[in-house]
């Protein structure tokens, strides 16, 4: 289990929560990471997985540094596959400039968002599906599988999210958890809490698109998030997607900072 005492409100750490909250995701990714070739540096953080997918080739600059950003960005320019920048602490005119003449346009924001795990709303699932944490090798490559379609991601790059590279400890305390929704036996949601810094982050939140429009989603958001409750944890936290956000809003997460995207397309 994580060492660090659980954040007790989104009031007592009003002024660093929304750094906290996107440095979540760096601290994931070098988590993650570590052993599948990522590359991390007391300034950023970089992976190149050649996967055709930005998220699969990607820099994260934990501070708006523009020398910093050029060694972390330079391995990517060689690659022919899409590539990412993330800027955990926003973006200023000359970082930007900084990368654009690198080939990474921007490409909007992430909301960093976080909640009270007491005030989360009630996530109803429909009669007959089954919420479940994932636990065992026979199951790992269909969560896999089901984060890949719901999230339009390349197989390759779910399977380095999944229990299937990561692993699935059975504590109750597990740094990292995976989670599903099933519907007739098979499943149609997945979810992964990431416990660290005092803080449960929820990560890979993917609905197969038969099953969108009934709650999934938010259920499999706020369940782990009960479950870390029990655990003492107090303040979930996350960074969103554009469709993503309404859901994370009607449960009740607050946005506390956004997170700069730049992608390279290379020939684009």
């Amino acid at each position: 289990m994580p060492s660090s005492p659980p954040v007790v409100s989104i009031a007592a750490c009003a002024d660093t929560i929304g750094a906290r909250a996107a440095g979540h995701l760096d601290h994931l990714w070098r988590w993650a990471m570590r052993s599948q070739g990522g590359v991390a540096d007391a300034d950023w953080f970089r992976l190149i997985s050649g996967e055709p997918h930005p998220l699969g080739n990607l820099a994260i600059l934990a501070w708006d540094d523009h020398e910093a950003a050029i060694a972390a960005v330079t391995p990517l320019l060689s690659i022919a596959q899409p590539s990412a920048v993330i800027c955990l602490h926003g973006a200023s005119e000359h970082l930007a400039a900084v990368l654009a003449a690198r080939g990474f346009q921007p490409h909007g924001a992430m909301p960093a968002m976080a909640v009270d795990i007491a005030r989360l709303a009630v996530t109803p699932l429909p009669h007959g599906d089954m919420f479940e944490r994932i636990a065992t090798p026979a199951a790992f490559g269909e969560w896999t599988d089901v984060l890949a379609t719901g999230y339009e991601l390349p197989r390759g790059l779910s399977r380095m999210l999944s229990p299937e590279a990561l692993g699935a400890d059975p504590a109750d305390d597990a740094r990292i958890q995976f989670f599903a929704i099933r519907r007739g036996g098979r499943i149609v949601a997945t979810s992964m809490m990431f416990i660290d810094d005092g803080l449960a982050g929820l990560y890979c939140v993917a609905t197969l698109p038969e099953a969108r429009g009934q709650g999934l989603g938010a259920h499999v958001t706020a369940e782990p998030l009960r479950r870390a409750q029990a655990l003492g944890y107090r303040v979930g936290v996350l960074q969103s997607s554009d469709a993503g956000h309404p859901v994370y809003r009607r449960l009740g997460f607050q946005d506390v900072g956004a997170v700069p995207l730049f992608v390279r397309m290379p020939g684009g």
